[in-house]
């Protein structure tokens, strides 16, 4: 088996590891070392040191797969009162370091493969970070975190550690064990969030968010419903993947309860998008095998008919449904925005406005219409802002920040690396993963058609799906080379 020089920190960097952990909380809040913090404080991060050096020593598959996982929490950390460690990052970030400082944990796996679809999105990655350098939005947060997680920094480099991450069926039940989970967890939130009972909602918080908007979607604890709507149908896709996979038959009765259960969650998200983009996503994947040709049509009459049988039994559930389906405020507010967002990008066609840029610059571009109302700038009415909206296309909303070129390289990335992976060359037992990244991806480019910039675990799951889906690049073999009387030949 492959093994590579590694390195393996003596006892003292940890323990300079430590008091430098400790120095940067003393700096960055004080008040955690009064009181009771004095000892909490210190002890909670000689605990994270040694968790630490545990996960150095360990194989990155498991560490990334809590990473992915604990990122449906991404920026609620401190309303679930973990003081705002963002978790799920130090996770991931544990994984890029082993990598990249070859720790004990890779010895044995695959080394990282450049290939040229990577220095594509390199590129890509550049353009934007100096877009938002020229804007002076890197001094952004919300701006920054979007640049970091949502167009691509982190994932475009799970991308290239995937294939070494999950090289093996081992590592991808792992990551599939992960998904269901996780989708169990999301699709349950969302039935108890919309339908009851509310206590066994958790964490706590996302009842606070729905309490703040009566009568709005289940959106779990992205806070967001097209966030929630995506996971969901992802996770119900690695579902099937599982179910197809495994043998036993408990373990696939429980890999299609996940299924039904993800459906579910996802059709109550109420997205208009969501749902077209689930439709379209599992319908593509299923006409191109033969086996998903069969099953097609009884499977969409059956989801029809519990479909069906659910909005019968729960009243409340038909009338958010039948209020959504017939819903003209967020046609408008879309509307709005697009026209708004075309005469911005025919002033800047070439390099926009900056990333970040659109919500402060797109007002002077709004104009009332003469057939419906002026909305979609901010929650409340054009004269009365409120919180300043995104713009809901996604497409667009890259064109007019980062111009037709920024646009044009993130999207030749994301087609490449994701459309890639689909389609490249791979072993027989990669083909059930390259088809649900098919789904996956297909459901993504729909929902950002109708919506804005989605939330950092459905980016860092599709492009660590992708990862996975592509695989590892075949390696050149060498041919030994003989020596005889003096001439040198190549054996076959």
């Amino acid at each position: 088996m492959l093994t590579r020089a590694v390195w393996r920190p003596s006892w003292w960097v940890w323990v300079l590891g430590a008091l430098a952990a400790l120095g940067a909380a003393y700096k960055l809040d004080p008040k955690r070392l009064e009181g009771h913090g004095l000892l909490i404080t210190p002890l909670a991060i000689v605990a994270g040191v040694l968790v630490l050096r545990w996960l150095w020593q360990r194989p990155p598959a498991a560490t990334m797969c809590a990473g992915i996982a604990l990122s449906i929490f991404s920026g609620a950390w401190s309303q679930i009162g973990l003081g705002g460690v963002p978790l799920d990052r130090g996770l991931i970030l544990i994984v890029v370091m082993q990598f990249l400082l070859r720790a004990p944990g890779v010895e044995h796996a695959p080394s990282m493969r450049i290939r040229n679809v990577h220095l594509l999105m390199f590129v890509a990655a550049i353009y934007a970070v100096t877009s938002a350098i020229a804007a002076g939005s890197i001094s952004n947060e919300t701006a920054l975190l979007g640049l970091i997680d949502q167009f691509g920094i982190v994932p475009f480099m799970l991308f290239v550690l995937a294939p070494s991450v999950f090289p093996g069926k081992r590592e991808r039940d792992m990551l599939l064990v992960t998904l269901l989970g996780v989708g169990t967890y999301l699709g349950l939130t969302a039935v108890f969030e919309s339908l009851g009972p509310h206590s066994l909602v958790f964490p706590k918080y996302i009842l606070q968010v729905d309490e703040a908007l009566p009568g709005e979607r289940a959106g779990g604890p992205f806070q967001n419903s097209v966030a929630e709507g995506f996971a969901t149908f992802s996770c119900a896709v690695a579902a099937v993947i599982a179910f197809m996979q495994w043998r036993g038959e408990r373990r696939r009765w429980i890999a299609a309860g996940v299924v039904l259960v993800c459906l579910f969650g996802c059709f109550l998200t109420l997205e208009r998008g969501v749902w077209l983009g689930a439709l379209a996503g599992a319908a593509l994947p299923a006409l191109l095998t033969r086996s998903g040709r069969r099953w097609i049509l009884p499977v969409a009459l059956a989801g029809a008919l519990a479909l069906g049988g659910a909005l019968v039994v729960s009243s409340s559930l038909s009338q958010k449904a039948s209020a959504r389906v017939t819903d003209e405020r967020s046609v408008w507010d879309r509307e709005n925005q697009i026209s708004a967002g075309l005469r911005m990008l025919d002033e800047r066609p070439l390099l926009g406005f900056g990333w970040g840029e659109y919500t402060n610059n797109s007002r002077e571009y709004f104009r009332q219409a003469s057939d419906y109302p002026m909305v979609g700038y901010s929650l409340n009415t054009y004269a009365s802002l409120g919180k300043l909206l995104p713009l809901h296309e996604l497409y667009l909303e890259y064109a007019v920040e980062l111009g037709v070129v920024g646009a044009l390289l993130w999207l030749a990335a994301l087609l490449w690396g994701v459309g890639g992976a689909v389609f490249a060359a791979g072993p027989a037992e990669l083909r059930p993963w390259k088809l649900g990244l098919l789904a996956s991806l297909i459901c993504l480019l729909v929902i950002s058609l109708v919506n804005p910039d989605q939330a950092p675990f459905s980016v860092l799951l599709l492009w660590t799906w992708a990862g996975v889906a592509l695989g590892l690049a075949p390696q050149r073999v060498r041919r030994p080379v003989l020596e005889v009387r003096g001439v040198r030949s190549a054996t076959a």
